[in-house]
């Protein structure tokens, strides 16, 4: 018979195989971390594997979104201290960056061939979802610092792709040259926030 785990045990498993998971997925990649690996390290049986997620895909896709929605927190808060929707969008970008070198799991799903493997094996609807709340709390959160005066000439799904196409050149940097990075950053999140932000004559007033 399968064995049973209680309740907090079943925390203390979960937690030990997502911990297991972000260190190898983001040192070996999905196709070269079995299941076996992942256990071993939660000292269960390949089997009871299974009782917590339904593949290692699975288990993947969670720590991904775990680590995206760590990421849009840490910007909700600085996007809120933000005066203005323009400032909102350069800081935006710039922290992005930022945060995407420092995030493993991230770099490894967009450079290696992990992202294509995983969806292979989860549902249709799960990746939909995800893809529909993809930086919508990033863009609502800067819908929430525009003023009055500030007109916003692009839809929400055009900022998000801006936000995710900068972000990617942190794969570039290399090529791009690491010591005029930072500059580059700087000076293409001021450029895109000008493109992005008309201003309309109106009083300045922020929303609450």
């Amino acid at each position: 018979m399968p064995k049973k785990f209680g309740e907090n045990e079943k925390q203390i498993i979960v937690k030990k195989l997502k911990e297991t998971g972000v260190e190898l997925f983001s040192k070996y990649g999905l196709k070269k971390t079995s299941i076996y690996d992942l256990t071993s390290e939660a000292e269960i049986a390949q089997g009871s594997f299974y009782n917590f997620f339904d593949s290692k895909e699975e288990l993947y896709f969670s720590l991904l979104e775990s680590e995206e929605e760590e990421m849009e927190n840490h910007m909700k808060k600085i996007i809120l201290n933000s005066g203005s929707a323009r400032e909102a969008i350069k800081i935006t970008i710039v922290e992005s960056c930022s945060l995407f070198e420092k995030t493993p799991l991230l770099r490894r799903i967009y450079e290696s061939n992990d992202y294509e493997l995983m969806v292979r094996k989860l549902p249709h609807e799960k990746l939909l979802k995800h893809q529909k709340n993809d930086t919508k709390l990033v863009i609502n959160t800067i819908l929430k610092v525009k003023t009055d005066d500030e007109e916003i000439t692009a839809d929400p799904e055009i900022i998000s792709g801006i936000l995710r196409s900068i972000t990617l050149l942190n794969l570039h940097k290399k090529e791009i040259g690491r010591d005029i990075y930072p500059e580059i950053i700087e000076i293409l999140a001021e450029s895109i926030a000008d493109g992005l932000v008309r201003k309309t004559g109106q009083k300045t007033t922020p929303e609450t």
